[in-house]
C-alpha cells in the first residue's frame, strides 16, 4: 500500500464554502468481519491526528486486527458526548485532523455523533464520509423484500407502550421498514408487530457478515413459530438483530364482509369474548371495530 503523507488529510481548496481549521473524517468499519475495512479507512485510521471512538476497547481490537499501532484515541459516546464537543471542536480549528469511528459500522446511524456535524458545519469545519459498510444495508439486501423504498426505524423501544406507539405510527407506511432489537426481546416485539401489522413477510438477520450469518424470511407466523420452537430447545437467538418488514398493501387487508363471515363463524363455537381476541390475532383490524361488529352479529344471530 502507498505511504501517504499528511498532506492527504487536508481538506481541498476548491469547494464553494469556505472551511477553517482541520477536517472531521466519519469512518465507516467492519460490522462483524474485519476484512471488509476500506484501504482509505485504513489509511485515515493510522494517520488521523486524533480517533474518537465510541468504545476505545472495542476500536484497539480492529487496530490490532490491522497493526496499527497509535494513540490520542478518545472515547466519543452518548455518555459523554456533550462534554466532548467543545474540546473535539477547538482541535479541528487548531487545524487538527479528527476521526470518528462507532464500536461497528457506519457512524451516526443509531449512534453518536450528528450533533457535532451540526457543530462542524456552524464553525464551517470541513466534514467528510468514508463510507463502509451499513447492518442496514446489509439487512435489507439479504431479506428478500423490496428494495425501491424503505425506512429506517432505529432502535425498537424496551418499553411496551412506546413500542406499540413506534410500530402503530408506522403501521401504513407503504415501504419496507428497518429496525434494531435484541434477541432478548424479540418475541415481545413480534407479538407487538403481529397485533398491529398482522400477518405480513419479515426477514430476521443476525450476525451479518460473521462465520455463523443468519437469515430468516418468511411471513410473521412462520417467523414467531421458528423463534418460539428455538426457545423451547434451548437454542435461542443472541446479539442484536435486524428486523426487516414488509411495507403496508391495502390489497392484503381483509375486507370488512369477509371479517364478518369469519366472525360468524366463530361465534358458532366460542363466546364473544373468545372469538373477538381470536379474530385480533388473525388480522390487523382494530379491536373496537371487531368488537362492534361481532355484538352486531351476535345480537342478530340471537334474533333469529
Amino acid at each position: 500500500m502507498e505511504k501517504l503523507s499528511k498532506e492527504y488529510l487536508k481538506p481541498s481548496n476548491d469547494c464553494e464554502i469556505k472551511h477553517f481549521g482541520g477536517c472531521l473524517y466519519i469512518i465507516a468499519t467492519p460490522i462483524g468481519n474485519f476484512d471488509d475495512i476500506s484501504l482509505r479507512a485504513i489509511q485515515l485510521l493510522t494517520l488521523v491526528d486524533i480517533l474518537l471512538c465510541e468504545d476505545t476497547r472495542k476500536t484497539k481490537k480492529l487496530l490490532a486486527y490491522l497493526n496499527i499501532n497509535r494513540g490520542n484515541m478518545i472515547s466519543y459516546n452518548d455518555n459523554n458526548a456533550a462534554q466532548k464537543r467543545p474540546y473535539v471542536l477547538k482541535q479541528l480549528l487548531s487545524n487538527k485532523s479528527i476521526g470518528l469511528v462507532s464500536d461497528a459500522g457506519t457512524p451516526l446511524i443509531s449512534d453518536p455523533g450528528y450533533k457535532l456535524v451540526q457543530d462542524c458545519y456552524l464553525h464551517k469545519v470541513k466534514v467528510t464520509h468514508v463510507p463502509g459498510p451499513s447492518s442496514v444495508i446489509n439487512g435489507l439486501i439479504l431479506s428478500g423484500l423490496p428494495t425501491n423504498q424503505f425506512y429506517f426505524g432505529g432502535f425498537v423501544s424496551s418499553k411496551k407502550n412506546s413500542k406499540i406507539k413506534q410500530f402503530t405510527l408506522t403501521k401504513f407506511y407503504p415501504m419496507t421498514g428497518i429496525w434494531f432489537d435484541t434477541c432478548l426481546r424479540l418475541i415481545d416485539t413480534l407479538e407487538i408487530i403481529f397485533k398491529i401489522y398482522g400477518n405480513r413477510k419479515i426477514s430476521i438477520a443476525r450476525e451479518l457478515t460473521k462465520i455463523y450469518e443468519d437469515v430468516i424470511s418468511s411471513d410473521l407466523q412462520n417467523i414467531r413459530s421458528l423463534i418460539y420452537e428455538k426457545e423451547l430447545n434451548n437454542k435461542p437467538l443472541k446479539g442484536e438483530i435486524v428486523i426487516i418488514i414488509d411495507g403496508y398493501d391495502q390489497k392484503n387487508d381483509v375486507n370488512i364482509e369477509t371479517l364478518k363471515i369469519n366472525i360468524k363463524k366463530k361465534l358458532q363455537k366460542f363466546s364473544l369474548r373468545d372469538t373477538v381476541n381470536k379474530t385480533i390475532d388473525e388480522t390487523n383490524f382494530p379491536r373496537k371495530l371487531i368488537y362492534n361488529e361481532a355484538l352486531k352479529i351476535k345480537n342478530f344471530m340471537k334474533k333469529k
